[in-house]
C-alpha cells in the first residue's frame, strides 16, 4: 500500500491516523513505572543520578569545571538532552521489529511507529525541561530573552531525534543486531558531544588531526546541546553556528524519512 503513496500522500495518511501515533504514548506515559517504588519520579530520578555521577568524576575529581560558569547546570543540560536523544533512537530501532503483529494485522503508515516513540519520549522530556528551568532560576542565572527560542529548540531536538528513530528502525528491520549496537554507539557518542566537558578543549589540541576536527564538528548531537546552553545559560556561539546547529537536524529527519519509506512494503514481513 504505502510504497507507492508520494510524499505528500504519505504524510497526509500519517496525519488522518495521528490519534493512533498519539495515544500509544500517551497510554505508554501512564503505565509507566507504575509498579515501582519511586512511580514516575523515576523519570527524573534516573537522570539525575548520571548527573551526581559526572559531577563526581569530572567536576570533583577531574575539576573539568574551571572555566565553566554554573558547571552543575551545564553539566545536566547535556545529560538530559543526550539521553533524550539516545533514549528516542533506541526506541526507534524496536519500533517496527517489536510491533510486527500489528504491523500485519493492519494497514497504516509504519513510520507512525517510530513518531509515537518519539512523542512518548518527549512527554517525558517535558518533566526534566521544567526542573532544568527551575534549576536555572534557583541558580541565580536569571531569565532571558533568549529563553523564548526555547521551543525552536525543542523542535529541531525533536527532528533530529525522529531522524535517527526513522533510521535505527529500518537499520534494526533489516541487520536484527543494530539495537545491541546502539547503546554502545552512543556510549562512544556522549565523549563527542560535549556532555561532560567542554569540547573546545579538545579541539584545541587536535590541529594537526583535521579530521577528527571534522568528526567532532559534524555532530549534530554536539550542536543541539550547545543550543540549550546557549539559550538557558547564554552560552556564546556565533551566528554561522546557530544556523547550522539549527539546520542540519532538518537535514537528518529528512534523509532519516526517505530512508525509512523508501522499505515501507518489506516491514513486517520477515
Amino acid at each position: 500500500m504505502n510504497a507507492v503513496l508520494s510524499t505528500r500522500e504519505y504524510l497526509a495518511a500519517m496525519w488522518n491516523r495521528r490519534e493512533f501515533a498519539i495515544e500509544v504514548p500517551l497510554q505508554q506515559l501512564r503505565t509507566t513505572h507504575q509498579t515501582t517504588l519511586l512511580g514516575n519520579v523515576w523519570h527524573l530520578g534516573n537522570p539525575l543520578l548520571f548527573v551526581a555521577v559526572y559531577y563526581l568524576i569530572f567536576g570533583v575529581i577531574f575539576e573539568v569545571n574551571r572555566g565553566v560558569d554554573h558547571f552543575l547546570l551545564w553539566l545536566t543540560m547535556g545529560v538530559f538532552a543526550f539521553q533524550l536523544t539516545s533514549k528516542t533512537v533506541l526506541g526507534g530501532a524496536n519500533a517496527i521489529t517489536s510491533n510486527t503483529g500489528l504491523i500485519r494485522a493492519i494497514k497504516f503508515p509504519r513510520a507512525l511507529l517510530p513518531v509515537s516513540v518519539v512523542i512518548s519520549q518527549l512527554l517525558s522530556f517535558g518533566i526534566e525541561i521544567g526542573l532544568l528551568i527551575a534549576m536555572v532560576l534557583l541558580g541565580g542565572v536569571g531569565f532571558s530573552r533568549r529563553w523564548l527560542l526555547l521551543p525552536f529548540v525543542l523542535i529541531a531536538h525533536t527532528a533530529l531525534n525522529l531522524g535517527g528513530a526513522l533510521i535505527a528502525a529500518r537499520l534494526n528491520d533489516t541487520f536484527k543486531d543494530i539495537q545491541q549496537i546502539i547503546p554502545f554507539v552512543f556510549r562512544l557518542l556522549m565523549y563527542l558531544s560535549g556532555v561532560m566537558f567542554p569540547l573546545e578543549r579538545i579541539l584545541s589540541g587536535l590541529d594537526g588531526r583535521p579530521w577528527l576536527v571534522t568528526v567532532f564538528s559534524l555532530n549534530p548531537l554536539a550542536r543541539i546541546i550547545d543550543l540549550y546552553r546557549w539559550v538557558l545559560l547564554g552560552t556564546t556561539l556565533t551566528g554561522g553556528y546557530l544556523v547550522a546547529a539549527a539546520a542540519i537536524p532538518f537535514l537528518v529527519l529528512w534523509f532519516g524519512f526517505r530512508y525509512f519509506k523508501a522499505v515501507e512494503w518489506r516491514y513486517g514481513r520477515a
